[in-house]
């Protein structure tokens, strides 16, 4: 048996998650040594995600979000994606990245941060299939996109600090 899923929540924590990296993004981007040019390109991405989410928020506020049915199991796990998720003290995030000096620590924040956005985009579209289906492939692919480019500069950077 199942039950009604609002989704509130869960796009509540997306477009907070969204607004966190884009704001950590934007503060490594005014930081010649992390990136400059790739971080801003990033930010502004999940700005326009952000604006996506916060839209559909207004939706759900209005009484005009859909339900989704889900097990409880599945209930219970969405549940838990929202009170475990890593980004959910933003101004804990930006301290931590004020005091981070050395670059595989900010790769491995960013990473997680677009592991988790492609995980949450994935779920969100398995939930709402039919909710702006084409906005959201984008926004994934874009999430996926993120999350590749992190991971080689990741890798570069390692490799630099090898060579030295």
């Amino acid at each position: 048996m199942g039950k009604k899923y609002d989704g509130t929540e869960f796009f509540k924590m997306m477009a907070d998650n969204e607004l966190a990296v884009g704001a950590m993004y934007r503060k490594l981007a005014g930081d010649a040594k992390f990136g400059g040019k790739f971080f801003e390109k990033l930010a502004k991405d999940e700005d326009r995600h952000y604006h996506l989410y916060t839209a559909l928020l207004d939706k759900f506020a209005q009484g005009q979000g859909p339900a989704a049915e889900v097990s409880d199991a599945e209930g219970q796990y969405l549940d838990l994606l929202i009170k475990n998720n890593s980004l959910r003290d933003a101004d804990e995030l930006l301290q931590r990245v004020a005091k981070i000096t050395d670059k595989d620590e900010i790769y491995e924040i960013a990473e997680r941060a677009e592991r988790d956005a492609v995980l949450f985009v994935t779920e969100l579209i398995g939930l709402y299939p039919d909710l702006q289906p084409k906005e959201f492939q984008v926004v994934l692919q874009e999430e996926k996109d993120h999350l590749k480019q992190v991971l080689s500069r990741r890798m570069e950077s390692k490799l630099t600090s090898l060579r030295l």
